[in-house]
C-alpha cells in the first residue's frame, strides 16, 4: 500500500491480490490476470510471513510434497494455503506467468534466508534458512533464479512505516505501551529494522534503472529488539520501566528458531 501511495504519479499500477479477488494458489487466475495486464514488470509481495505460523505448516507441507499425485497436492495447498503452498507453490505460479507473458519479476524476500551466525552478509552469501519460513521463501528465490527471467530479488528485513495501519513490530509495541503493559523484550539478538518509506525508493531505484539480480535492501541500523522498545518509549514518551530484558533463549523457548545476527 505504502508502495503505490508514494510512487502513485511514477508508475501506473495494476492490484492483483485476493482483495481484488485473484488467489495466488489459482494458476489459471494469476495466468489470466498477468496476461491481461499490459504492465512490464510483475512485483511480487505476496507472502505467509507469520515466521511460528509457518513453522506449524512444516509436517505437513512435506507430507504434501510426498504426494506422487500432483493434483491431490496442489488442491490440498489450495485450500489449506500452508507456507509452501502460498511462498512456493504460489511463486511458481506468477512465474509461470511471468513466462508466459515475458514480464520481468520484483521478488520481495527476507533477510532470514541466512542462519545469522555471521557479523554480515552480502549479496553473494549462500542461503542457510533455519526456519520453514525462511526456507519457503528461499525455494522462491531458487525458482526466480532459474525461471530465466530479468528479476529483481530484494531481501528486505522487520519493515515497519510511520502511518500504522499495518501491525508492524513498531505498531504492536506502541500498542501494549499505550496500555502500560510490560513488555519483556530480548537484548541478544540483533535486527535490522527498515523504514518502508525507505525501502520504497530502494525499489523505485533498482525498477527505473532497470538492475537485474540479488539485492540486500535493509535499513542501516543495527539494533536488539530491547534497544528498539526503549528507543520507541522514548519517542512517543512512554514509561521506560515497563521494559525489562529477556535473552533469546528464553523469550524463543518452544518457537520457531531465528537467525540471531543479521546485518545485510
Amino acid at each position: 500500500s505504502r508502495f503505490t501511495e508514494l510512487l502513485d504519479e511514477v508508475y501506473e499500477f495494476e492490484h492483483i491480490s485476493l482483495s481484488n479477488g485473484t488467489d495466488i494458489l489459482d494458476k489459471s487466475a494469476v495466468l489470466e490476470k498477468i496476461s491481461s495486464s499490459d504492465a512490464d514488470t510483475v512485483i511480487h509481495m505476496a507472502a505467509k510471513a507469520n515466521v511460528d505460523g509457518c513453522e506449524a505448516d512444516m509436517e505437513r507441507d512435506k507430507e504434501l510434497l510426498g504426494f506422487g499425485n500432483e493434483r491431490e497436492k496442489e488442491d490440498a495447498w489450495r485450500n489449506e494455503k500452508t507456507a509452501w503452498a502460498v511462498n512456493v507453490f504460489g511463486t511458481q505460479n506468477v512465474v509461470d506467468a511471468c513466462i508466459k507473458t515475458g514480464k520481468k519479476i520484483v521478488y520481495i524476500s527476507t533477510d532470514f534466508v541466512f542462519d545469522g551466525t555471521k557479523k554480515s552478509y552480502t549479496e553473494d552469501e549462500k542461503p542457510n534458512p533455519i526456519n520453514w519460513y525462511a526456507k519457503t521463501k528461499y525455494e522462491g528465490e531458487k525458482l526466480i533464479q532459474n525461471s530465466g527471467l530479468d528479476h529483481v530479488i530484494a531481501r528486505i528485513a522487520y519493515p515497519y512505516r510511520a502511518l500504522f495501519e499495518r501491525n508492524d513490530f513498531v505498531r504492536a509495541l506502541i500498542g501494549k505501551l499505550e496500555k502500560s503493559e510490560k513488555l519483556s523484550m530480548v537484548w541478544d539478538h540483533i535486527m535490522v529494522p527498515t523504514f518502508i518509506d525507505d525501502l520504497v525508493n530502494a525499489l523505485d531505484i533498482l525498477i527505473r534503472t532497470e538492475q537485474k539480480g540479488i539485492f540486500n535492501v535493509v535499513g542501516s541500523q543495527r539494533i536488539t529488539p530491547f534497544n528498539a522498545a526503549i528507543a520507541i518509549a522514548q519517542e512517543f514518551g512512554f514509561d521506560e520501566s515497563l521494559i525489562t530484558k529477556t535473552t533469546r533463549r528464553e523469550y524463543f523457548a518452544g518457537k520457531a528458531p531465528r537467525p540471531f545476527c543479521l546485518y545485510l
